[in-house]
């Protein structure tokens, strides 16, 4: 793995700066926020709201970033599938408001809103400006950034959660170069906190969201995709 500087030209670093300048403010801002106002914890539609706020930051910065410097991504919100992007937030939510009500379907629909908003800066933004960079570089430089970024580390085993963003990196980093989908590292993203709610005692719950991850993978990488147009992407 050799560094080669010459890699690092093109990186517009003041582009990269300002997004995460921005992103840091928001989110720290968002904490304190929440740390003051105890009585968010009593409001679900609060907790919602603040929960929201936290993932603002990197689309916020983004997106200034963005305007100021003019730079552009080809990762898109849609990426190379409309049907396909649309699907992958519908069928879920539909299927988790079957299984649990319409408060799971909200939940599910939240969670990967979230997951766009954090998924705008780190892949729409920052993968594409860093994604001249030999993978191992751009996927470190992002955990560690994304690491640092969540502020509130005390709370975490800080091992197993660098770890754990490593692997998305790299994971959700593979997925949106080869589908330029926002949605769909947003799904993932958003299942992954989702999940978190202390749901997999559920039997139905689990088969439910082994299914949809499954279905993801099918219709993304094996449905109206032929050898020919596998060729043209790659």
């Amino acid at each position: 793995m050799k560094l080669n500087l010459s890699n690092y030209k093109n990186i517009h670093i003041g582009a990269i700066a300002t997004f995460y300048i921005i992103a840091i403010l928001v989110r720290l801002i968002s904490l304190l926020v929440v740390d003051k106002c105890p009585s968010i914890e009593t409001s679900y539609a609060l907790q919602v709201c603040a929960a929201l706020a936290t993932g603002l930051g990197p689309a916020i910065g983004a997106l200034v970033a963005m305007l100021i410097f003019k730079r552009k991504t080809e990762y898109t919100i849609l990426g190379k599938s409309a049907w396909k992007s649309i699907a992958t937030i519908v069928i879920p939510c539909i299927v988790f408001g079957i299984i649990g009500g319409c408060d799971l379907g909200v939940t599910c629909l939240l969670a990967f809103t979230y997951g766009l908003l954090e998924e705008f800066g780190w892949r729409g933004f920052l993968q594409y400006e860093l994604r001249k960079l030999p993978v191992w570089q751009y996927v470190l430089i992002i955990t560690v950034m994304w690491f640092l970024w969540h502020l509130d580390l005390t709370l975490r085993g800080a091992l197993p959660f660098f770890l754990l963003l490593l692997f998305a990196s790299w994971g959700l980093g593979k997925v949106v170069s080869e589908t330029h989908s926002l949605l769909l590292c947003a799904a993932f993203h958003g299942i992954a906190n989702f999940s978190k709610r202390d749901l997999f005692s559920d039997t139905t719950f689990t088969v439910a969201f082994i299914c949809v991850i499954v279905f993801w993978i099918v219709m993304w990488y094996f449905v109206g995709t032929s050898p020919k147009q596998q060729g043209r992407e790659e």
